[in-house]
């Protein structure tokens, strides 16, 4: 809550201090000046431990490189841009205190609440508003058929597209273009990628589209309403015009025992063409980091809650190469080279959790939970460049695929553990890439499972059409919906080795129609299935188990090493089948934060 924020104890100490800078560096290391921030400072400050600046912003315009700010709990309300970048030898560095919780909002407060008619307030406001919180949950925005609060069970109309004519089953509509203005969110008839468009006018039951939205202009498709006033049929709904937040409440309930708070700041920290600058600590509500062209940037152990909020969503970033800034994918934006986000938690957004592009960017030891909110081409985590590495996650809860790896090359995604993905839309993977040359992108001990669609296809590794250059060994894939491994033709220069796939209807799956696979193309080794295989005619297939029995340690509690006198076992220097070694360590996979810290619950 946000008063339990505010609660924080703002003094601090010089022990906290040494603890907080340690945290992200050796005390030996700290060789410039150290500048303090306190909601009880001022600008007008020395920066001083007994004088502090009262904003960060103020400490970021004249920190030098080797300078660290440090900042003593409370809240801010702000984007932090440095105004020089750090280097190698001496880097600029904002450490948030241990003494109580610094909070950066992307939002802020909305008050001055009049009732503009029954139960529905307004509130005036000069700027864009994206997301409305209450007592910080989250609200709906105003919606026909009304949506109920939980983002993966949405309620919809069947509609047919024509171009820019939609025609919705079931809207009953009376006044002319009373939907104008408002915005139409659909899933097309296939099921896969949402995207939304704004409506341009209406007569009766027909919509006259703005522009259409991406792979939906013709043919039949699932789709709801939202943002204008008739739309305001729910308690707790909302939606803005002309420079007022409306909001519907309950019977009498009041919004002077209420805390709202509209998103406003896309940014906490706008690192955007910086240099060696690192972020740690800090817990930021409705906001994300800026990285775009930025070299050897860290973020490292910060908590981040509903960001990336874009009501227009035009189907993720993630569609072609092309990066843009100002796509509504976009969560923790992470472009340029050599940067890292590390032991931290993204939860809650519309569009991606964490988004890549650049080169050897990293993803280390976090949670991402929670997003693709909009069932878009997104994911809790995206990668597209060359050169990252995504290790050691945890991924779970995610309207569509929990890691999407389409146009990366030379990746590594390893030790990641993924899960419940693929809640709102169809035929998509825990790992999902589409034409992608991956360059010898390495897929390898991932541990996935429970990857399940409305529709069909949930798959635990999808390498989709016309994708070549992979390597896939050592992952664990168990209780997918479709298969445990998915590719589809064209496919080449691609193995798959060594892992263990547990239940599906298949163990691996292939499609891709007719095409068939060139010899030396694709390599399907060592693995064990216990469920059925259909491969391509030219598929190399060697000494895999597949049957219902491989020998697992104990299955039903999900141990899936391999027990003496296994028939995956094998002595001598043969290895054996599948992805964990008889009487070797087990390998582990997953973010090593602790669960408390993962979803504290509202702000």
């Amino acid at each position: 809550m946000i008063g339990q924020v505010k609660a924080v104890l703002y003094s601090t100490s010089c022990i906290a201090l040494v603890c907080a800078i340690a945290g992200c560096a050796s005390v030996g290391d700290i060789v410039g000046r150290v500048y303090h921030v306190s909601p009880m400072g001022s600008d007008r400050g020395k920066g001083t431990l007994d004088s502090p600046l009262r904003t960060i912003s103020m400490a970021a315009g004249i920190l030098q490189p080797g300078d660290t700010c440090f900042v003593e709990p409370g809240i801010y309300r702000e984007t932090v841009r440095p105004a020089v970048s750090g280097t190698a030898e001496r880097p600029i560095r904002f450490v948030a205190g241990t003494s109580g919780e610094v909070a950066i909002f992307g939002s802020e407060s909305v008050t001055d609440w009049v009732r503009h008619t029954g139960q529905v307030f307004r509130a005036k406001v000069d700027w864009p508003v994206d997301q409305l919180f209450v007592n910080g949950s989250m609200m709906t925005m105003a919606s026909t058929p009304t949506q109920r609060g939980d983002p993966y069970e949405l309620e919809t109309f069947d509609v047919t597209i024509e171009g820019l004519r939609v025609t919705v089953r079931g809207l009953s509509s009376k006044t002319r273009n009373e939907w104008a203005g408002g915005r139409i969110w659909v899933l097309g008839g296939a099921g896969c990628v949402a995207a939304t468009a704004r409506i341009a006018a209406q007569t009766n039951n027909v919509l006259l589209l703005a522009d259409s939205p991406p792979l939906h202009r013709k043919g039949k498709a699932k789709a709801y309403l939202e943002g204008v006033p008739v739309a305001m049929d729910a308690d707790w709904e909302w939606y803005m015009k002309h420079g007022y937040v409306y909001l519907k409440l309950p019977p009498g309930v009041t919004p002077a025992a209420l805390e709202a708070e509209a998103t406003r700041r896309r940014w906490a920290f706008d690192l955007s063409g910086m240099s060696h600058v690192t972020v740690s600590g800090f817990r930021v509500l409705a906001a994300g980091v800026n990285m775009a062209d930025a070299e050897h940037c860290v973020i490292d152990r910060c908590r981040f809650r509903w960001l990336g909020f874009r009501r227009d969503i035009r189907g993720g970033f993630n569609r072609d190469t092309k990066i843009d800034i100002r796509s509504e994918g976009l969560g923790i934006a992470i472009g340029g080279r050599h940067n890292t986000i590390r032991n931290s938690v993204v939860a809650y957004s519309v569009g991606d959790g964490v988004s890549v592009w650049g080169a050897s960017n990293s993803v280390e030891n976090c949670v991402v939970h929670d997003c693709d909110l909009s069932a878009s081409d997104c994911a809790p985590v995206t990668a597209t460049g060359i050169g990252h590495k995504i290790t050691r996650c945890t991924i779970y809860n995610a309207g569509r695929s929990g890691l999407l790896n389409r146009h990366l090359k030379a990746g590594r995604i390893e030790h990641n553990h993924i899960h419940h993905v693929g809640l709102m839309t169809s035929d998509l993977g825990g790992t999902y890439t589409y034409w992608t040359d991956g360059g010898g992108t390495i897929i390898a001990y991932n541990r996935i499972h429970d990857v399940w669609c409305p529709g069909y296809g949930g798959s635990g590794i999808y390498i989709d059409n016309g994708s070549s250059n992979f390597d896939v060994h050592h992952n664990l894939c168990y209780n997918n919906q479709l298969s445990g491994i998915h590719v589809n033709t064209p496919v080449r220069s691609t193995r798959v080795h060594s892992n263990t796939c547990v239940g599906g209807e298949f163990g691996m799956v292939m499609g891709g129609g007719s095409r068939t696979v060139k010899k030396g193309d694709m390599l399907v080794m060592n693995n064990i299935f216990t469920s059925k295989i259909r491969v391509k005619d030219g598929v190399e297939v060697d000494d895999n188990f597949q049957g219902p029995a491989p020998g697992f340690v104990d299955a039903a509690k999900f141990d899936f090493r391999l027990k003496e006198g296994s028939p995956c076992v094998r002595a001598g220097k043969a290895r054996d089948r599948g992805c964990f070694e008889f009487g070797a360590e087990a390998w582990s996979a997953g973010s090593t934060i602790p669960e408390k810290f993962w979803d504290d619950g509202g702000w």
